[in-house]
């Protein structure tokens, strides 16, 4: 009995699904206390009532409701992204899976620096799912290069085409050049294996020297094989057409639907704005905020906010707004990851215990059909 109990009871203990989490959220909580307690700051003669919010909020809920709209499109775009992919692959079309593996991602690239740091739990939940290794580490990170690329392609555009002055240009126009070096990267790695060798090499060399990698050898030949699979599984997702420029579909309207929200949030506070000063401003605060090493950006996101939009608001809103905003591009990220986690985590706590009580079942048969023979 207890060599059969052994393995479930002092097996593997998926200990990142909540103690982790819960140290990645408080980690991040600590940044934005000092961020909002730097916007109440300035903002605090600008800060209105809460009432008064959800009271202009009902007056113009129709604009609230397109808000909200976009919102659950971003939401979508990003899972349906990962199941055109998986589809791709030919691993079918699993909906949950897919949905949690956007949520996990999202999550750690929020409580992350520079807003990047998910595609890692992304793999390693896909590879739980036996969807293969060279499918598990390629789609999280061939989402992300794909992501950078639509995007500055969309955000270089409007950079050429666009004469409209906004404070914080520059700073986005350094936050472009930055978000250019992942697909950059990602692009050599996928394309050119010799080259890519050579850089890896080099980096991993510097690791082991600096004691940061213990067996370079098997770390060696770890990255070798990884990199013929990502090579192969780049070129597979680029070779299905019809996969390919639904994907890019996808992101160019997840793009518009991300930087049209702040429109329809200042519309459903009365606010008279224009349509295009409000998608090129939140694009720059946007790439600003994209080079900032903090989780979040925490703090200087909401600077930004507040220096672009105090100027070009009537009302007292502005605290409000950027809170609400706040909410659909971050906040939901990190309760619905967090969820996810707490929910695969007492999934895997659950089915440990049936394994368990089956084994114990099993055991106790075996004895009572011991007992019945030696009668």
């Amino acid at each position: 009995m207890d060599d059969k109990l052994i393995p479930l009871i002092k097996g593997p203990q998926k200990k990142w699904s909540i103690t982790k989490a819960s140290r990645n959220v408080l980690l991040t909580v600590s940044f934005f206390v000092a961020g909002y307690a730097l916007i109440v700051s300035l903002s605090s003669d600008r800060a209105g009532s809460i009432s008064e919010f959800f009271s202009l909020l009902s007056a113009n809920y129709g604009w609230f409701l397109c808000a909200l709209a976009l919102f659950f499109a971003v939401v979508l775009c990003e899972t349906a992204r990962f199941a055109v992919m998986l589809y791709m692959t030919k691993k079918g079309f699993k909906p949950l899976l897919v949905f949690r593996t956007a949520m996990i991602g999202r999550f750690y690239s929020a409580v992350t620096p520079f807003v990047n740091g998910g595609q890692g739990m992304q793999a390693k939940i896909l590879n739980q799912a036996k969807m293969g290794r060279a499918v598990s580490f390629t789609i999280p990170f061939a989402q992300a290069f794909l992501k950078t690329l639509v995007w500055n392609f969309l955000l270089l555009l409007f950079f050429i085409f666009n004469n409209q002055q906004v404070s914080v240009k520059p700073w986005a126009f350094v936050g472009l050049i930055f978000n250019g070096l992942f697909p950059a990267l990602f692009f050599v790695f996928s394309v050119n294996e010799k080259a890519a060798k050579k850089i890896l090499g080099s980096a991993l060399k510097l690791g082991a020297r600096f004691k940061i990698i213990k067996n370079y050898d098997s770390f060696l030949a770890s990255a070798w094989s990884f990199l013929e699979d990502l090579s192969i599984s780049v070129r597979n997702i680029v070779r299905n057409f019809r996969g390919f420029l639904l994907i890019i579909i996808l992101y160019i309207a997840e793009f518009t639907a991300v930087m049209s929200i702040p429109f329809f949030l200042f519309k459903s506070v009365g606010e008279d704005v224009t349509y295009s000063f409000m998608l090129i401003s939140y694009m720059y605060i946007y790439l600003s905020t994209t080079y900032v090493p903090i989780p979040g950006a925490a703090g200087a996101y909401e600077l930004l906010f507040y220096t672009v939009y105090a100027d070009a608001v009537k009302s007292d809103m502005i605290y409000w707004l950027m809170l609400t905003m706040r909410f659909f591009t971050y906040f939901f990220y990190i309760g619905a990851g967090y969820l996810v986690q707490l929910f695969d985590a007492i999934s895997a706590r659950l089915k440990r215990r049936r394994e368990l009580g089956k084994i114990i079942s099993e055991i106790k048969t075996a004895e009572l059909n011991e007992e019945s023979i030696e009668e």
